[in-house]
């Protein structure tokens, strides 16, 4: 790979800046750079023209502890766009280039929190619709704690520990030769 491929997810109301692009201006929604190349700058507009889906997670809550817990159904609906529909837009979608399936995305989040996730698993995986950039959640545009944009990966067990919020940047990279 002749370059990273950054894609920035940056706020338009005031967080913190991204560890990752910390000069972006301040009315950037998304930034796509591959390498070298000029960064290419969208609006929320923009981003979700991408094709926003909205995907409902459901879940079983337990109330209380023990013999005593009470399960409750809930379900959350996520608008966004799936996050190999963002690196394809920026030219980073899969290609007959075999050395891209070594591929690793690291999801950044302005606190400098990062998830991974393989080019397998966004490019070649039923799971990979389920990896959103989130716009909204429950109609609503996300609130300063989560957003303006977060990532989910629906389909973990636990989503969790790739749960990001206040989402920055996606860094494109290629494993070096001796991890592959």
């Amino acid at each position: 790979m002749a370059g990273a491929l950054v894609v920035l997810a940056l706020p338009c109301r005031a967080v913190a800046s991204c560890p990752a692009d910390p000069s972006a201006s301040a009315d950037t929604v998304l930034t796509l750079r591959i390498g070298a190349q000029p960064p290419v700058r969208l609006d929320l507009r923009a981003v979700t023209a991408l094709g926003e889906r909205q995907l409902t997670q459901r879940r079983s809550v337990a109330s209380g502890s023990g013999a005593s817990a009470v399960a409750t159904e809930q379900s959350v609906v996520y608008a966004g766009v799936p996050l190999g529909v963002l690196i394809g837009a920026a030219g980073g979608g899969p290609t007959e280039r075999r050395d891209q399936r070594s591929w690793v995305f690291d999801a950044v989040a302005t606190d400098g929190y990062r998830a991974v996730f393989s080019w397998g698993e966004l490019f070649n995986s039923d799971a990979a619709e389920q990896i959103l950039v989130i716009t909204a959640q429950d109609g609503r545009p996300l609130d300063a704690r989560e957003g303006p944009l977060a990532l989910r990966a629906l389909a973990d067990r636990r989503p969790g520990p790739r749960h990001v919020r206040n989402l920055c940047a996606i860094i494109v990279r290629a494993l070096p030769l001796a991890d592959r």
